[in-house]
């Protein structure tokens, strides 16, 4: 892979007063609407190439707009391919192989000489000379490391994008790729064409128009009047092979309708299909090529606006495909289509509020490290929370322990507040299992997510002291405890470290939980037991399992259709006429 801009320190700027986001690269951006998704793409744009800034770009126009950037991923090879005045502008101040450089600009509305490129000096680290004023050639080997970027809006630029051939365009970026090759392969034609245009209307042409020596002629006549000595010449300028094709553009031909028409006069949705096509085909030319000799960074608001699902995912393989054939590619989405399970450690989350501003809450991949020591661990917990992307989109989480849970639990809540999970702002998450629930709530909480789950009463009782949520020699998990010990004899339930096991029992384990559960000698050690676990994040049910508070439905397919089925034409309390206020109160606690 090659050099990427790593990080990004973002002051003053709009709504984003002091924040740094690790990017890589390909970096979603998902967060709300009007959250700054789009002002942290600007802000990565002016960072690379300066202009000036007006009064509404500053979030405090009394102080200045800063931004720092590092790149990484420097290596020899890049640097060998830069001038000499551009390798040495940046060789003294790489640390490793990255370049910490910085950008600012005092005050609105000023000229862009006045727009300040500093590079962090090794030597002075942490001294008040630590930022070294722009060296000469730094600003061009930055130019030369990055590529203009290539900017697409969420909206306003598709028409431009598709059908202006610019640096900075697509359609220019095509163009550019496929210019080389015509140069080389009709470089001879076509500029014999040229000369002999060029021989036609240039002034001094060697087979000029006639009709342009006869006007040239007779102007003369007059302007000899007035300026003797003086004679002119009609100059017709031919434009140089890259001319010719940086005026190109994009026509549009519909089966019914022959004749081409601009893409203006198209609705946005099939704009935005050319203009992702496009990127589509860039990817394809990049991944046919191999050449990873620049790196051009792509910021898109929303690529996937207008188009259906399965363009989404093509357009994700196409972005994808860029990221690792020189692009670096950072985008904003609002679409679960757009971020597989290995792009969402990744992803940032991008928040706003008065108090911060926009800022970023902790990736899975910052996350995930800081809790769980052990690697093979942290790769098992990355892969039960990364296939439920929908969690980046959600204002909090609600993690279950089973497929019963998975399967009933978001249509029970909606039965019971009259919203679906989603309209909740809320994520559900199957952990198939219990194991991984006290790493994964510190993962989302580190996120700042709010984070609930929903256990059976073996992992209360056998997990809740182990994993701190209940304190150490918990009164209620002991008075559980010996009375099983007390009933398991009778029951021929064999138990291991004092809990049921299916070895050399009469029953499950899951039988016996769900046997001693029904001890009247208990209830009132259960019910403190899930009071304490609520107040860590966590309901418990007491029962034993889901299904025995749903009135011991089978854990299968048909079991879990049938409820559903009556969810949708009978009442709560008529299903579960002894358990419906239990789940009422949990729905309600689940998501407030």
């Amino acid at each position: 892979m090659t050099h990427i801009l790593s990080e990004i320190t973002i002051r003053n700027f709009k709504s984003i007063r002091n924040e740094t986001f690790e990017l890589s690269a390909f970096t979603p951006l998902v967060g709300y609407n009007n959250a700054g998704k789009s002002n942290m793409l600007e802000a990565i744009k002016w960072l690379l190439r300066k202009t000036a800034l007006t009064d509404t770009s500053f979030h405090n126009t009394a102080l200045p707009v800063e931004m720092e950037g590092v790149i990484s991923g420097i290596t020899q090879a890049i640097l060998d391919q830069l001038p000499e005045n551009q390798r040495t502008s940046i060789q003294p101040f790489l640390i490793g192989d990255t370049l910490s450089i910085k950008r600012v600009q005092p005050q609105p509305n000023v000229g862009v000489a006045q727009i300040r490129l500093l590079v962090k000096d090794p030597a002075n680290i942490g001294t008040a000379n630590e930022w070294r004023a722009n060296p000469t050639g730094l600003d061009q080997a930055i130019q030369a490391l990055f590529p203009e970027p290539i900017h697409i809006g969420a909206m306003e630029n598709a028409e431009e994008d598709v059908s202006k051939s610019k640096n900075t365009t697509t359609i220019g970026k095509l163009l550019a790729e496929i210019i080389g090759p015509i140069q080389t392969s009709y470089s001879t034609q076509v500029q014999t064409a040229l000369d002999g245009i060029k021989d036609l209307l240039d002034a001094d042409g060697t087979s000029r128009a006639a009709e342009l020596n006869a006007f040239d002629a007779a102007v003369n006549g007059k302007v000899e009047s007035f300026f003797p000595g003086v004679n002119i010449k009609v100059h017709v300028p031919t434009p140089e092979l890259k001319e010719v094709f940086s005026k190109g553009t994009i026509k549009v031909f519909e089966n019914l309708n022959p004749v081409g028409r601009d893409v203006s006069a198209l609705g946005h949705g099939a704009q935005r299909s050319i203009q992702m096509a496009l990127v589509r085909h860039l990817a394809d030319i990049k991944r046919e090529s191999g050449e990873q000799t620049s790196n051009t960074i792509l910021l898109i608001d929303e690529p996937e606006l207008y188009l259906h699902p399965q363009a989404i995912e093509v357009l994700r393989d196409a972005l994808k495909t860029l990221s690792v054939q020189g692009f670096q590619v950072i985008f904003s989405t609002h679409s679960p289509f757009m971020i597989t399970s290995k792009d969402v450690e990744n992803t940032l989350l991008i928040r706003k509020n008065e108090t911060q501003g926009t800022h970023k809450r902790n990736s899975l991949k910052t996350a995930i490290p800081a809790v769980v020591a052990n690697a093979p661990s942290q790769l098992e917990l990355l892969f039960s929370l990364s296939h439920s992307s929908n969690i980046l989109f959600s204002e909090r989480v609600i993690l279950a322990e089973g497929t019963t849970e998975n399967r009933l639990m978001p249509s029970i809540i909606q039965k019971v507040s009259g919203k679906t999970v989603g309209l909740h702002k809320t994520a559900f998450v199957s952990m198939g299992g219990s194991g991984n629930t006290k790493k994964a709530m510190s993962v989302l909480q580190m996120m700042d997510i709010p984070t609930k789950a929903i256990v059976d009463l073996d992992y209360a009782v056998k997990e809740g002291e182990k994993e701190g949520f209940l304190a150490t020699g918990d009164t209620d998990v002991s008075a559980i405890k010996t009375h099983l010990a007390t009933i398991a004899p009778t029951h021929s339930i064999n138990l291991n470290d004092g809990w049921p096991t299916n070895k050399h029992s009469s029953m499950s384990a899951a039988d016996a939980f769900r046997l001693l559960a029904k001890e009247s000698t208990i209830q009132a050690n259960l019910e403190a037991l899930k009071t304490k676990m609520k107040a860590a994040g966590i309901y418990v049910w007491i029962k034993g399992t889901i299904e025995d508070h749903l009135g011991g439905i089978p854990k299968n397919e048909a079991g879990w259709a049938s409820f559903n089925a009556r969810l949708e034409t009978e009442a709560l309390n008529v299903i579960l006429p002894s358990d419906h206020i239990e789940i009422s109160d949990l729905v309600t606690w689940l998501i407030s």
